[in-house]
């Protein structure tokens, strides 16, 4: 304590000289702080062009598929009708093709009357 005592005075002065050091270097000037706000708003516009253009693609590749998905149903859709058709014409065939065989058989001969 007389140690205290005896340099009350400095250790008054160094105390508000670390107290003003540790304050001091603790703020950061307008001009710095608007330099690094100006480089991280630039790198969100580039950010932002970036998204809006793969938001683009990816409607216009939304759009190329909702066509390709249009145009496979129509295509699905002709060849069910195909199908449906040849069905109808192998039963059509199936049903001649008993007459033409009748047809194809040598007439058999009769003899005539009387």
């Amino acid at each position: 304590m007389p140690w205290l005592k005896n340099h009350a005075a400095s250790a008054r002065v160094v105390a508000v000289i670390m107290l003003g050091g540790l304050g001091l270097s603790a703020c950061a000037s307008t001009s710095y702080v608007d330099e690094k706000i100006a480089a991280v708003n630039s790198r969100i516009d580039q950010v932002d062009g970036r998204v809006q253009t793969a938001a683009q693609r990816a409607e216009a590749a939304n759009t190329a598929a909702q066509a390709a998905a249009s145009s496979a149903q129509a295509a699905n859709q002709a060849a069910q009708a195909a199908a449906t058709d040849a069905r109808t014409a192998n039963q059509r065939l199936d049903q001649l093709g008993g007459r033409v065989d009748a047809l194809e058989k040598p007439a058999a001969r009769r003899t005539p009357r009387g």
